[in-house]
């Protein structure tokens, strides 16, 4: 009856149904209207699902593993340690260790040795590979797979930022700033967060920006004097002798 409407004989005065095509179109639009409606209510939960997504610690990498200040320098680079003590990765070129068999005495995996992510780390280091560098840095400082050792922290660290690494410069930065390993030095943390951003550490403005407060007229112009003096030295071409010989910012 739905797709039929009566009509009425004139003549004879009896009644019939006819095909009613205004129902076919009512029928077909109010189908449209909730198969949208539906695909909405889709995409809705699909949406919600999505933005509650959190992958596995294995994803989390060390790569830029700097986090803006609030004010509390202590506290933000406690916060900050802790946000980077999952997910390093081994130095290129390290093969993978899998456990397919009984491991070989002569290489001991992540199973069985306390030490094995700082070995992978440490031949590159020494060899002046200045990610390496950084990264075993970061393990001395969280102490996440090495023992926690804020001066080994600060030796790595700093070798890695004499070389011009950005992200080494910003760590070395916030451990001036807070103490972590060196002393507490608000001009040399200046300096290096400075460079940090200069290298394009997006988080090191923010930091550099909160150390520039709690300096005088005279601390500032003097890291901003050295600063200076540290890029415009690395950029000239150096022998093989100056390479070497080349100081710290401030010695």
């Amino acid at each position: 009856m739905l797709f039929l409407r009566p009509i009425r004989c004139r003549d004879c005065r009896q009644r019939f149904w006819v095909r009613n095509p205004h129902a076919y179109v009512a029928v077909g639009s109010a189908l449209t209207v909730g198969a949208i409606l539906i695909a909405l209510v889709w995409l809705v939960i699909e949406q919600n699902m999505a933005d509650y997504y959190v992958g596995p610690v294995s994803e989390i990498e060390l790569e830029n593993p700097a986090i803006p200040g609030n004010g509390n320098p202590g506290r933000d680079h406690e916060e900050h340690l802790n946000a980077a003590t999952t997910g390093v990765k081994p130095p290129a070129g390290t093969a993978a260790t899998r456990n397919t068999g009984p491991a070989s005495p002569a290489t001991p995996g992540p199973a069985d040795d306390h030490y094995f992510t700082v070995r992978l780390y440490q031949e590159s280091a020494e060899k002046g590979d200045s990610d390496a560098q950084y990264k075993l840095g970061l393990l001395y400082l969280t102490g996440n797979g090495a023992l926690q050792d804020f001066a080994e922290a600060a030796k790595w660290l700093k070798l890695a930022a004499q070389q011009g690494y950005g992200p080494a410069q910003y760590e070395l930065g916030l451990i001036y700033r807070t103490g972590y390993g060196v002393a507490v030095d608000q001009v040399q943390s200046y300096v290096w967060l400075n460079l940090a951003a200069a290298a394009g550490v997006q988080q090191a403005v923010t930091a550099r920006d909160e150390i520039m407060h709690a300096l005088s007229p005279k601390q500032l112009l003097q890291a901003q004097k050295i600063s200076r003096d540290w890029l415009s030295a690395r950029l000239k071409p150096k022998t093989t002798g100056e390479k070497a010989n080349q100081a710290e910012p401030g010695d």
